[in-house]
């Protein structure tokens, strides 16, 4: 499947919520590689290549494992020890064990699941896409539960403090404010056309949200519940990261390869790096290193503003789009 094929599948098909949860076990043994011993600083999704991969902090490969159809979206446990991904053409979630780069149970919600979230007490989010809500599923056993939000949720970020879930929510221009405990909306906050992926700042005060149509980032002051300012990045801006150490907020524009710094308490822009064609997920890595996936490219380019090699490309498998950050 094309590239662009593969867009208009996963952004079209609509599926039918399903408020079900169900395990089982993949059918066909993965393709596994991986580097005994080795614990990856992030990993990577290539949807065209149905993989996720791990890879140090160089960006070298160190182990993957075969997924099943368009996989999109990774988040990665506290420990580090399981990453969940989701594939939104099959209403599923792939679980990993990243100690040994092999499969485990395949998790059916229904619709389309796209971003994702994990608690600390051990509560998997999951923006369902067509669905057009939160569903949030306790890992231990199973239980479930859904709230509707606004259209198209694409991500969804949790306070710092795991009281309060945000969902970006594309096709109405807002972000929902969700209260966890009692699962229901409590604000919509307005902010840019089409917005897709969201950071929240290290202090928990602001969330900053990507919002591919309008070409800016939305600073949304969370004590208050509202949107303080637009700051223009240009292009389409698509993936959102925040250094928590220096609190810089980089954006990938997707139309212009780049990725953009914004220095998060005055809202300056501070600097824009060249990465790959079709920027999309973006980390904030350890040392102040942030990586980006670049879709067309198939590659990952490694953009470290302060050091002396500040951007380096590297391969990966084809159409990679999201990255996690695995907890060291």
């Amino acid at each position: 499947m094309t590239r662009a094929l593969a867009v208009l599948a996963l952004f079209s098909a609509l599926a039918v919520p399903v408020l079900a949860l169900a395990s089982t076990t993949a059918l066909a043994a993965a393709e596994t590689v991986a580097v005994p011993g080795s614990r990856p600083a992030f990993v990577s999704v290539s949807q065209a290549a149905g993989l996720l991969t791990g890879h140090d902090d160089t960006g070298a490969m160190i182990g993957k494992v075969a997924l099943d159809r368009a996989p999109a979206v990774p988040v990665v446990t506290a420990d580090g020890g399981r990453a969940y991904v989701s594939q939104p053409e099959l209403g599923t979630i792939a679980v990993v064990d990243l100690a040994t780069w092999t499969r485990g149970e395949t998790l059916t919600v229904g619709g389309q699941p796209f971003g994702l979230a994990l608690t600390r007490d051990g509560r998997l989010l999951v923006a369902d896409w067509s669905g057009n809500r939160l569903v949030e599923i306790r890992l231990a056993d199973g239980a479930i539960r859904a709230v509707p939000v606004g259209h198209a949720p694409s991500a969804v970020v949790l306070s710092a403090d795991e009281a309060f879930a945000y969902t970006v929510d594309r096709e109405s221009d807002a972000v929902s404010v969700v209260d966890l405990a009692a699962l229901q909306v409590t604000e919509t906050i307005d902010v840019g056309r089409a917005p897709f992926a969201a950071a929240l700042a290290p202090d928990g005060r602001r969330l900053f949200v990507a919002n591919v149509q309008s070409a800016d980032l939305s600073v949304i002051d969370l004590r208050f519940a509202r949107e303080i300012a637009r700051v223009p990045i240009g292009g389409m801006p698509y993936g959102v990261a925040i250094d928590p150490a220096s609190g810089r907020v980089a954006v990938t524009d997707q139309e212009g390869g780049r990725l953009v710094f914004v220095e998060s308490r005055s809202l300056a822009l501070g600097g824009v790096a060249t990465v790959g064609d079709y920027a999309e997920g973006v980390a904030a890595l350890s040392g102040g290193v942030f990586a980006v996936a670049n879709w067309f490219s198939d590659s990952l380019t490694l953009v470290d503003p302060g050091g002396s090699e500040p951007v380096r490309h590297v391969p990966v498998p084809e159409g990679p789009r999201m990255l996690a950050v695995v907890p060291q």
